[in-house]
């Protein structure tokens, strides 16, 4: 119902795409500028896994499990490793359910697009996994940060100069399904990511534990 209200409402769909929002009077479109917010609780939730693993660090919750044979390095690893792939499943039950939600409206969206789009955001999930990694290993009280989405809706509306909103990995991201995934983009962020995390290993490795 919406993407007709704003195909017959030209007006609407343009100030959208005035604030970073193209092609609302699409299917394609709409599924795309969704899934585009999904990257964020999609940036937060690695962020928050990690923070949690911060507190039990503090609250002392990790001594005895550091004290035997697991070493710093296999913990964080594990951590990563599974809060990556809880990651690529939430995004994929994300896709599924918007796939079902426009199939009962008869949207006409197929399931690999609605799962393109929402696995679309996923070099986003894996930044902020990187940089939660990165704070984790050497400035743990700043696991938990959030930014990035404001930053370039504000750099759209406000027609600031274009590298404001480059500044954002949201500005990397390709309204897929709208179009094609900004491979560039997304490679770029999860070598960022992979370099913070790895950065976040070592210091993790190196420093004391908080208390």
């Amino acid at each position: 119902s919406l993407v007709d209200f704003l195909a017959d409402n030209p007006r609407f769909a343009e100030l959208a795409a005035a604030a970073g929002f193209p092609r609302l009077g699409t299917m394609p479109g709409y599924a795309a500028s969704l899934l585009t917010l999904l990257a964020i609780p999609a940036g937060v939730f690695p962020a928050a896994r990690l923070a949690t693993l911060a507190t039990d660090e503090t609250a002392r919750r990790l001594d005895l499990l550091l004290a035997g044979p697991v070493t710093r390095l296999r913990l964080l690893g594990a951590e990563l490793a599974v809060t990556a792939a809880a990651a690529v499943a939430l995004l994929l039950i994300a896709g599924v359910a918007t796939w079902a939600g426009a199939a009962a409206a008869g949207a006409g969206l197929g399931l690999g697009a609605a799962a393109s789009g929402a696995l679309n955001v996923l070099p986003v999930a894996l930044l902020g996994l990187g940089a939660a990694a990165l704070a984790l290993g050497w400035t743990p009280r700043a696991v938990l940060a959030v930014g990035g989405f404001l930053l370039h809706v504000v750099a759209e509306t406000a027609a600031a100069p274009r590298w404001v909103g480059w500044m954002s990995p949201f500005a990397h991201l390709a309204p897929v399904p709208g179009t094609d995934v900004d491979w560039t983009g997304a490679v770029a962020m999860t070598a960022v990511a992979a370099l913070g995390a790895a950065i976040g290993l070592a210091g993790y490795r190196r420093r004391d534990l908080r208390r």
